[in-house]
């Protein structure tokens, strides 16, 4: 079975339905905390799994599939909340005929320290910890120009080598930084995995369309979701009322 994933918290993100033919013997499931959204043909949801800040959170589902999908996964197709999948999935997870994982190479970039500079000088992430992260790896001799890869599309044929660098690389990204392009290719060069480096810009990839965060709510299409967030936040906010609880659950305010 293939499954096409995602994960939206807090709201973050407009789900689209994919821009593709719809294949049944493909599941499209998004892990999200919030528990009122509407129907978006043929997306499934899912409970996210809660490690504290929600940009922690969505990293569980993004980074460990093979815990969270059901257990006929025999291929995943990742994808963050701001793309819309444009190709068929069946013709995607050809990618991984061969090695198991593919993801785009970095725009930009093929060196963690380099990306690791660009992050302390734009303040992305707490500088604390990506200035350790990034000091471990140099006292481990991770290797500069390494490569670097943008994690926005993921493609693992489900393998048990897969399944041992998700984890590894989750062990990793709990003990470093928010950014979790960092500690990808440090568990990658532990694991020794060959990998598929898909040589697109990730930005205008032949198998996905991107979108604007829902931060951006004036850009593209994002205006004409602004109604359906408004109905799910009243929702919301009346469920508190009459429940008297939150839920623990926190629906950004676009």
């Amino acid at each position: 079975m293939i499954y096409v994933y995602s994960c939206i918290v807090d709201g973050f993100d407009n789900l689209r339905s994919p821009a593709c033919p719809i294949d049944f013997n493909v599941r499209y499931i998004c892990f999200t905390n919030v528990p009122n959204l509407p129907r978006v043909y043929p997306w499934e949801y899912r409970p996210i799994y809660p490690v504290g800040a929600p940009c922690r959170s969505a990293r569980v589902a993004k980074i460990l599939p093979h815990l969270l999908l059901p257990e006929d996964a025999e291929y995943s197709i990742y994808h963050d909340g701001n793309f819309q999948l444009r190709e068929d999935p069946n013709k995607i997870i050809d990618l991984v005929s061969r090695e198991p994982w593919a993801a785009h190479k970095h725009p930009c970039r093929n060196c963690v320290y380099q990306e690791a500079e660009i992050l302390l000088r734009e303040n992305i992430g707490t500088r604390a910890l990506v200035e350790a992260e990034i000091a471990r790896y140099r006292e481990q001799q991770y290797p500069e120009g390494a490569g670097l890869w943008a994690n926005g599309l993921i493609v693992r044929r489900h393998t048990p080598e897969v399944a041992a660098l998700n984890e590894q690389w989750w062990e990793l990204y709990a003990a470093g930084s928010e950014r979790d392009q960092l500690s990808f290719p440090v568990a990658r060069h532990a694991m020794g995995l060959p990998i598929r480096t898909i040589d697109a810009d990730v930005w205008s990839s032949p198998y996905m369309l991107f979108r604007w965060h829902g931060a951006w709510k004036d850009r593209e299409d994002n205006p004409d979701y602004r109604p359906e967030r408004e109905r799910i936040r009243a929702r919301l906010e009346r469920l508190r009322h009459v429940t008297g609880s939150s839920g623990g659950v926190t629906y950004v305010d676009y």
